[in-house]
């Protein structure tokens, strides 16, 4: 059990390594084009038929990021279950992804995916852990149902060879060597291919479905109406419980729970607590930052640029100065895919922080009702949030509106949240080494990925260089 707890640690650490990259690709490629289609002005450079499709070709690439959960799924339960892992875990967080809920046209996917689908449908409806849980419970299932089939055969098998022997005194033509293990191999490619994936599939929904969806949606509608009520009563214990509830699951249904009152509060005029969802939601963008900078203080250590770590801690940060919250938050998700059971409790405290700190001092971001986003087609940001553009709506504002009264404020109490959950985090995993090196349990990740990738350029030089 404890080689195999080790196992899946690494596991997910190679995988959220390999996200990274993944999402990195997407970034870049996505910021190119967009740069030369909106920046430069030249348009029809991937053969769009029409004008119109020219914004759309360059969201192609930033669906790797958007996606991240299909790919982590994917990449897990390969690394875990193998190539039988592959084809099951890549339908089933395609469905969740999408189907799961009330699914839109592949056009509108960019402005509907990320933060909250259309309807609340889609991958918020089981939050990005549920994804971690989904490759885990399936992979273990493939893995251990290949290994309890293998016994089986050869258990059953043996008692399979007396049928054998007599079949084969009436039938001449069978081979002396072949008995009931061989029988049942005949069979090899039906079950290992076609019934223990999909019984695999089938009780991953199952536990997906019934175990995570609905019960979590459950609870996110259950809380809007006391999330409400306390928000006409107290904005500070308000904006308290909506960081708690974004440090949860970030783009799942209980921050969809506050996000509804946010908005609900929004149409009616009132600024405020989409002024703290929208902070809260970036804070933990910042929480891995400072998390890797406290660690090394209390070390004494300086940065390792080196590790897999830095790069999911910096790259954050790096992407809200390109004003892409998008990014500044996904690679949080990765981060916390490394050590849910203290990670997340450090983003809860975190943006809590940030919550009753930006609603203590009362700050308040009007953009949200009157100006028009830089990337809005002409709209307000309060349209926006009426046509369904969560993403674009609720997270650039927090670069408008007034210098002194919000957006210099804003930043330095979304530092202090963020400082605030990454000591928390340096707290938990500390408490949580001790009780991983008493059991021997835990392991050290200094990997990086980018090296990596650098070295095995370099091999594949070297390589080619030989065979000349």
């Amino acid at each position: 059990m404890k080689n195999e707890l080790i196992g899946l640690k690494k596991n997910i650490y190679r995988s959220t390594a390999i996200m990274f990259i993944v999402q990195l690709f997407g970034a870049l490629g996505a910021g190119f084009f967009f740069v030369v289609q909106n920046v430069l002005g030249i348009e029809h450079i991937l053969d769009a038929a029409e004008k119109g499709n020219e914004q759309i070709l360059w969201f192609i690439l930033f669906w790797a990021t958007d996606f991240f959960f299909i790919a982590f799924t994917t990449v897990l339960s390969y690394l875990i279950a193998g190539l039988p892992g592959i084809a099951p875990a890549l339908s089933l967080s395609i469905y969740f992804c999408h189907f799961a809920g009330n699914p839109v046209p592949g056009n509108q996917m960019y402005i509907a995916y990320f933060a909250t689908p259309m309807n609340n449908g889609g991958g918020a409806n089981i939050g990005y852990i549920g994804y971690l849980i989904m490759a885990v419970f399936m992979a273990l299932l493939i893995k251990y149902l290949y290994i309890g089939w293998d016994k089986l055969k050869n258990s059953l098998g043996k008692k399979l060879d007396g049928f054998m022997e007599k079949l084969r005194a009436k039938i001449k033509a069978i081979p002396a060597d072949f008995g009931g293990v061989q029988l049942l191999e005949q069979v090899d490619l039906i079950v290992l291919i076609l019934i223990l994936p999909v019984v695999s599939t089938a009780l991953t929904f199952l536990l997906i479905r019934y175990g995570i969806q609905l019960p979590f949606n459950a609870l996110g509608e259950a809380l809007v109406e006391p999330l409400t009520t306390l928000a006409n009563s107290s904005v500070i214990l308000c904006g308290i419980v909506i960081g708690l509830m974004v440090g949860f699951d970030l783009i799942g249904p209980v921050s969809m729970a506050a996000f509804s009152v946010s908005i609900a509060m929004l149409l009616s005029g009132d600024a405020r607590f989409m002024t703290i969802y929208g902070a809260c939601f970036i804070t933990l963008g910042w929480i891995p930052l400072f998390a890797m900078i406290i660690r090394g203080f209390i070390k004494k250590k300086s940065f390792k640029l080196d590790t897999d770590d830095t790069n999911l801690a910096v790259s954050g940060p790096i992407n809200a100065f390109f004003e892409n919250v998008k990014l500044t938050v996904s690679f949080s998700m990765i981060y916390a895919y490394r050590a849910p059971f203290t990670i997340i409790p450090g983003y809860m405290i975190g943006s809590a922080a940030t919550g009753l700190l930006v609603s203590l001092f009362k700050i308040v971001n009007t953009a949200y009702l009157t100006e028009l986003p830089k990337y809005g087609n002409g709209y307000t940001f309060r349209e926006l949030f009426e046509r369904g553009e969560y993403y674009i709506s609720f997270t650039l504002p927090l670069r408008s509106g007034d210098w002194l009264t919000c957006r210099i404020p804003l930043f330095f109490i979304i530092l202090a949240g963020a400082a605030v959950g990454g000591a928390a985090i340096v707290l938990f995993r500390h408490l949580a080494y001790k009780g991983q090196a008493k059991r021997g349990t835990n392991i050290e990740t200094d990997g990086d990925i980018v090296l990596e990738m650098r070295h095995y350029a370099q091999k594949l030089a070297a390589d080619k260089k030989a065979a000349k």
